[in-house]
């Protein structure tokens, strides 16, 4: 990515906290709480990944967002009406003024 960072935040999207708690049996129980939204860059992730000899036919992508963020690894983005979730938070020093993640579509 090149040093201009406002031009290529084009997109919109919402950060959801997971919130565990446990029920009265002591299952988990927990739940998804918004937590703000941001102007993010998004854009498909090439690395592909393999589990095994198994491919995954899951989407990825890479989401650039001001830095600080409130996304962590325990947060899911929705973006265009899709749920991805957060695989990795990358801090560049060399970019200190954003942060990427790494993410991956799930179904609902």
């Amino acid at each position: 990515m090149s040093d201009e960072l406002t031009g290529t935040l084009t997109e919109i999207v919402a950060i959801d906290q997971f919130v565990d708690s446990r029920d009265p049996s002591g299952a988990s129980a927990g739940t998804w709480q918004a937590a703000g939204s941001a102007w993010a860059a998004v854009v498909p992730d090439g690395r592909g990944s393999s589990e095994g000899e198994a491919r995954r036919s899951r989407r990825r992508w890479r989401i650039t967002v001001r830095a600080p963020t409130r996304a962590q690894l325990t947060s899911r983005i929705i973006w265009r009406g899709e749920w991805l979730t957060v695989l990795a938070v990358e801090n560049d020093p060399r970019w200190p003024d954003r942060v990427t993640l790494r993410c991956e579509a799930r179904s609902r």
